[in-house]
């Protein structure tokens, strides 16, 4: 006769015997019973946890219910479990299936993933090698990366033999002279940058619409500046005098940029009107000499002059830069970015020439060779448009500014992001600009500050002399004093006080 528990009749798990009247109990049923009475269930005599004793059982064997004592029982049982073992066998396969197919694509996933970064591994090594000795060495002939595994793009060379032999031959001696550069004299301290004030000011364009939006410094008479503005025109002003020597019309829109010859007479200017236009100093005057059509409609928005100034390259929305004969305007070659709906914001040569840095709508920096065309490298990173680039005159370093109120600089040695510059969340960048020792970092925006190029967290000095934006800034040679200009109509020049 099997032990059953007096109360539940059940073949207990955990089998206790009252010492009092010898009744089996299963445990929990008891315990619970005399807690909430304190009573026998069998006898109704007084009883407590401390009368039960345990009866010893091997736990590993469960036991056996009354349906497994006869045969019928026995049968219906292993059939019971024959169908659990099976529909458990089903579900395993199921599952191992599923697996199998998620390990698949996995695998196929990985081998995808190892072709990308083998290729992407391949077109940075190519454009490392291409830019690694970019300054102060000669810079290296572009290699276009590949763009597919086993599939190299040629690069036809764009330029005229003359013109590729000028470019090289400027880049040597550029290069040869940058090894024994040294700081200009006189270079100002930053401590002096800090005690800047606005040693003047003039308000050089219509008021009807007003707005200076560019400027640059004469090379070689510093004290003649030329601005361009809202107001569709040019003026070349002489701070030494407080006169404007010239004041260019032609245009029939604003005018973004403005730029001085290196060596001789002579001022560029580019429009919104899709033109850019060559003033030649005639007399004690500048008048038009040239105007460059070659954007159609489109705005154009950068505008850079190559360092040996016999060429002259333009940036537009339409997605091309070109490169045009300084003299006559006369267009030599046309570069297109090559990607759909990509409009280029600015354009600068490097101190070179070699290369040619331009900044996009859709936050990128390109870098091309101007011999090819070849698009040597692309710098990621930024948010919004590109507002402005400048390289570093000692040639490694190029800094480029976006919407996203960071200053990004790059080595361009390793083609890599070295610093930001991260101004207040809601400053508006509209230029930067190195002083000619590559030591400072002047950006204007809602204000005018100078960081220092090789710490560019280290502020050296704030201006908030302007009542608008300022939409550009430049330093003299020597960083003797500093000229910006503003939405608020005024030419400002810093100095000692």
């Amino acid at each position: 006769m099997a032990l059953v528990c007096a109360m539940s009749g059940q073949v207990p798990e955990e089998p206790v015997i009252s010492v009092k009247s010898g009744h089996l109990f299963e445990k929990r049923l008891i315990e619970k019973h005399i807690e909430a009475t304190g009573k026998c269930p069998m006898t109704n005599q007084d009883l407590a946890k401390t009368d039960l004793v345990p009866v010893q059982t091997n736990k590993a064997v469960k036991p056996r219910p009354v349906s497994a004592t006869s045969i019928p029982g026995l049968l219906s049982l292993f059939q019971n479990e024959w169908d659990s073992v099976m529909l458990e066998t089903f579900t395993l396969k199921q599952h191992l299936d599923t697996v199998r197919q998620e390990l698949s694509h996995a695998l196929y996933q990985h081998d995808a993933a190892c072709r990308v970064i083998a290729r992407l591994i391949k077109e940075r090594d190519a454009a490392r090698s291409a830019l690694a000795n970019v300054a102060p060495g000669q810079v290296a002939s572009a290699q276009q990366a590949p763009v597919e595994a086993g599939e190299a793009m040629e690069v036809e060379q764009r330029l005229p033999k003359a013109v590729v032999d000028k470019l090289q031959s400027t880049a040597n001696e550029l290069s040869d002279r940058r090894k024994q550069r040294e700081a200009p004299a006189g270079l100002a301290t930053p401590a002096e940058l800090a005690t800047y004030k606005a040693a003047s000011s003039h308000p050089l364009h219509k008021s009807t619409q007003p707005g200076i939006l560019c400027l640059d410094i004469h090379r070689q008479h510093e004290n003649i500046i030329a601005t361009g503005g809202n107001d569709h025109t040019a003026v070349v002003f002489n701070r030494s005098t407080g006169k404007t020597i010239s004041n260019l019309k032609g245009h029939s829109k604003k005018v973004s940029r403005v730029q001085f010859h290196p060596s001789e007479e002579v001022l560029f200017t580019a429009s919104a009107d899709g033109t850019a236009r060559v003033y030649r100093k005639t007399g004690a005057h500048y008048k038009q000499a040239a105007e460059i059509s070659a954007h159609g409609d489109s705005e154009v928005t950068g505008l850079s002059v190559h360092p040996c100034g016999d060429y002259l390259a333009t940036t537009s929305v339409d997605g091309t830069w070109k490169l045009h004969d300084s003299a006559s305007g006369d267009l030599i070659t046309s570069v297109d970015a090559g990607t759909k709906g990509q409009g280029f914001t600015v354009g600068q040569f490097h101190p070179d020439g070699l290369i040619f840095g331009t900044g996009t709508t859709d936050s990128l920096i390109r870098l091309w060779d101007v011999r090819t065309g070849a698009d040597m490298a692309t710098f990621y990173g930024h948010a919004g448009q590109i507002r402005s680039i400048a390289f570093s005159e000692n040639g490694y370093h190029l800094a480029a500014a976006a919407e996203d109120a960071t200053v990004k600089l790059w080595d361009l040695r390793k083609l890599s992001n070295w610093a930001n510059i991260t101004v207040d969340d809601k400053f508006n960048i509209n230029s930067i600009s190195y002083d000619y020792s590559g030591k400072y970092l002047v950006v204007a925006g809602d204000d005018l500050r100078v960081y220092m190029a090789k710490k560019p967290n280290e502020l050296v000095a704030t201006y908030t002399e302007h009542s608008g934006p300022v939409t550009d800034a430049k330093f003299s040679h020597n960083a003797s004093f500093l000229a910006s200009t503003s939405m608020d109509r005024f030419l400002k020049v810093f100095s000692k006080p």
